[in-house]
Parts: C-alpha cells; structure tokens; sequence
C-alpha cells in the first residue's frame, strides 16, 4: 500500500531507519516483548502526532532515544507492570547480523537492568560514555562504572561457560 501523503512518507521512512534502535532499547529495557511492542508503538505514535521538526539526524535519533527511554521508564513504573511476571523468554527480535552478536545481546540482557541500560545503549546503539549519561539522565562517571561493572559480569560468565 502506498500511501503519498508526506507526513506518513516521512513516519514510514523514521521508522525504516531507527526500528531498530527503538525497539531494541525498549526490549532491553523492560525484557518483555509485548511492553516493547508497546513501546516501540507509542513512541512512533507521537512523533507522527507531535509532527516534531529536527535540525539534523543526530537530533531525531536523541529525541527518539529518550522518548522511548521515557516511555519505558513510564512502564516500569506503573503498578500493573510491578506485579508481573518479567521472566518470559525473549528473543533477539531486533536486528543482529551474526550468531555471535545474538549471543553477545542474550548475555546483556541477562545483566541487572541498569548495566543492560548503559551496554546497549553505549555499545549496540553507538552513543558515546557522555551521550549515554545524557540519555540516561545520570553522570558520564558513573555510565563508565556500569560499563565496567558489566564487562566484569560478562566476563565472569564467558570464563564460566569455558
């Protein structure tokens, strides 16, 4: 179906380029695929509603990433989602090229939700340490610290599975 309205076009080909990225921050941070897909629809929703206008790429992508960081903070937080079971098997629905980068992402998204956080959004994602903290709303020091924690814990498990 193709639509010649330019709003849609223009949603069509944001959700082209940054799917991935929003999806995947949504699936690591709440570990479960039908808050991601929530997520992933209401942050799309809003920037087709809000008809948001961007200086460049760099600031769309920064908005998206905290808007989808926002909303699932907002989900985290409700008290519906409090009391259910977050344990349910995910998949790597998001965009991975290898088995390796499959498998890298499984142990991540092992880690305890703050060092997932900072992982995939420095190293899957691309931001740098000072991007991270910024998207995160915490200091630079302390996304290097999660990182480090987390190359800690995954190494631990790598050297376990030897």
């Amino acid at each position: 179906m193709h639509n010649d309205d330019p709003k849609v076009q223009e949603l069509e080909k944001t959700m082209r380029e940054y799917k991935n990225t929003v999806y995947g921050i949504a699936l690591t941070m709440l570990i479960n695929k039908s808050d991601a897909d929530d997520v992933f629809q209401e942050v799309f929703l809003l920037y087709f509603i809000k008809q948001l206008s961007f200086d460049n790429e760099a600031a769309k992508k920064a908005w998206l990433i905290r808007t989808t960081i926002y909303k699932c903070r907002q989900q985290n937080a409700s008290k519906w989602n409090q009391h259910i079971d977050k344990t349910e098997e995910f998949n790597a629905d998001i965009c991975l090229e290898t088995q390796e980068d499959k498998d890298i992402y499984s142990d991540v998204m092992n880690l305890p939700q703050k060092l997932r956080e900072a992982v995939y959004l420095h190293c899957f994602v691309g931001l740098s340490v000072n991007e991270t903290a910024e998207m995160l709303g915490v200091r630079a020091n302390t996304v290097s610290m999660r990182l480090k924690k987390a190359k800690k814990h995954l190494k631990n498990r790598l050297e376990g599975d030897l």
